[in-house]
């Protein structure tokens, strides 16, 4: 099938932009909507912060403390910590421009990403360490960075106890997937150091566990595998 032909299959983009806006901000809405209250993701926090240490990993309060006393690097991680997310919207543009036989695809994988993650929030509600862990400190509210210090207050388009899964690696490891297969370079795997140094931000600033980092992979992951059962009668490389 033709890259053509794929374009013209699909909508214009002047089409599909306003209902991807739309889209996201439905998602954010609907991410509010199942906000389930202090008990339950209090409970989650706890046992995963349980699970941590029985399996080593709780590196949290370690990484979050490194950042006392240097607030230039704290402004730095806070501001990647808000902007990376542009980054999708980037790749989907990057995406429909240039590789448009695999656009349509990529994006059914962001789309079931973000569909099962509002499930898993309202199955798995999960205080971040910064509002359940004793000595984590919430960086990016002590300096207010990019409205860091609101963040903490549930509204009705934004749900801050749910960590589980974080949704920052999810998009910044969907971006490195759909950047790494799609381009014909050895430095593809280049990309993948983006969720990488993702993970490092969002631990040190509190936002999530080590097993919030590893729930987004795994989010992706199957979003990938059920993409790909879906179209497997319709292509024979994906």
């Amino acid at each position: 099938m033709s890259q053509e032909r794929v374009r013209r299959g699909g909508l214009a983009w002047y089409l599909e932009a306003p209902l991807l806006v739309i889209g996201y901000v439905a998602f954010g809405f609907a991410r509010a909507a199942v906000y389930r209250g202090d008990g339950p993701a209090t409970s989650v926090a706890v046992f995963v912060q349980r699970l941590e240490q029985t399996l080593r990993i709780a590196v949290e309060y370690p990484l979050n403390h490194a950042m006392l006393g240097h607030p230039v690097v704290i402004h730095v991680v806070g501001y990647f910590y808000r902007i990376c997310v542009v980054a999708v919207p980037v790749v989907l543009i990057w995406l429909y421009v240039t590789r448009s036989a695999r656009y349509r695809r990529l994006l059914l994988v962001l789309v079931v990403t973000m569909l099962l993650d509002v499930v898993l929030v309202w199955l798995f509600p999960e205080s971040p360490p910064r509002m359940a862990q004793s000595g984590i400190v919430d960086h990016m509210a002590t300096y207010d960075i990019l409205g860091g210090a609101a963040s903490r207050t549930p509204n009705r388009a934004v749900n801050p106890l749910a960590a589980m899964p974080s949704m920052h690696i999810a998009w910044t490891t969907w971006c490195a997937y759909a950047v790494s297969s799609s381009v014909r370079s050895r430095r593809g795997w280049l990309a993948w150091l983006f969720p990488l140094l993702t993970a490092v931000v969002v631990l040190v600033t509190g936002h999530h566990y080590v097993l919030d980092i590893v729930a987004g992979v795994a989010l992706v992951a199957l979003s990938i595998g059920l993409v790909q059962v879906a179209y497997k009668r319709r292509c024979t490389e994906f």
